[in-house]
């Protein structure tokens, strides 16, 4: 539900963006007649609205891939230290049953 919520404010900020570029766009061009500027206001605004889509989705494609990347660092790191964890626990089991060995022998 907050996505959606976010989502949607996005759009609108994205999609009033584009209307106040749009119209600083075509008060540089006063030889156009009101309809003509509305046109390329209606115009502007998709073009705009389409790049800023485009965007959005290499953000969630770089995102994804980012988050693929980070998930496999963490299970071979995990790996990692899950292995030395098991060598420590033999190793000092052995160095236990060593000390435990030899105060043994000398009691």
């Amino acid at each position: 539900m907050i996505r959606e919520i976010e989502g949607y404010l996005m759009a609108e900020a994205a999609r009033a963006e584009a209307r106040v570029s749009a119209r600083a766009f075509t008060d540089r061009v006063p030889w156009l007649t009101d309809t003509q500027a509305e046109d390329v206001q209606r115009a502007y605004c998709e073009a705009y609205l389409g790049v800023r889509r485009e965007l959005w989705r290499d953000a969630v494609r770089r995102a994804g891939s980012l988050r693929d990347e980070y998930e496999e660092r963490y299970r071979v790191l995990r790996g990692r230290l899950m292995a030395g964890a098991w060598f420590i626990g033999v190793g000092a089991a052995g160095v236990t049953g060593i000390v435990v060995k030899i105060l043994g022998s000398t009691g």
